[in-house]
């Protein structure tokens, strides 16, 4: 059997893994494992802009290996950038096995709201591992967020031509 393995870095609650745990389950149809791991202090950590580089979590990621891996996710409360951007929601190696998504631009008053956003967020770059890029369709989970407006007006789920696709790599997974 294989897994996606899930961990998490910084205050996260134990509530949004499992919830995320349950949400891959259904999603992608991978079985789920949580998995508690120790992160290097401030290791990424940008001072100035008081920002974690995500690409630091994702080479931390490629270190770690556990029994019968399929993807590495990592949930972090930090705020995360990349070069030339301002920010990150998350990131991941597209057709690769591990990802990183930020809950700290996806807060919201709503609870429901806010775990609808990590779900959007996980599905997406969960989707990039599994080779997918971003998709034209704005109500696709694939499609390009560069903020909460365009985050909360797309889907969780995936456009038909995407949905295809992931199935397709999934395949020698089931």
């Amino acid at each position: 059997m294989s897994f996606v393995y899930l961990t998490s870095f910084g205050d996260v609650e134990k509530r949004i893994l499992l919830a995320c745990a349950y949400n891959i389950r259904n999603v992608f149809g991978l079985e789920v494992r949580l998995s508690s791991v120790p992160y290097p202090p401030r290791l990424g950590f940008d001072p100035v802009r008081g920002q974690y580089r995500a690409g630091a979590i994702l080479s931390y990621l490629r270190s770690l290996d556990f029994p019968e891996l399929v993807r590495l996710l990592a949930l972090v409360s930090y705020d995360l950038y990349e070069e030339g951007l301002n920010f990150v929601f998350g990131e991941a190696e597209l057709g690769g096995r591990n990802a990183v998504v930020s809950l700290f631009r996806l807060k919201h008053p709503a609870e429901e709201t806010f775990f609808l956003r990590i779900f959007k967020e996980v599905n997406h770059e969960l989707g990039h591992t599994f080779g997918l890029r971003h998709c034209p369709d704005p109500e696709c989970v694939m499609s390009f967020s560069n903020s909460l407006i365009e985050v909360d007006r797309k889907s969780e789920r995936f456009c038909r031509t995407c949905a295809v696709r992931l199935s397709s790599a999934l395949e020698p997974y089931r």
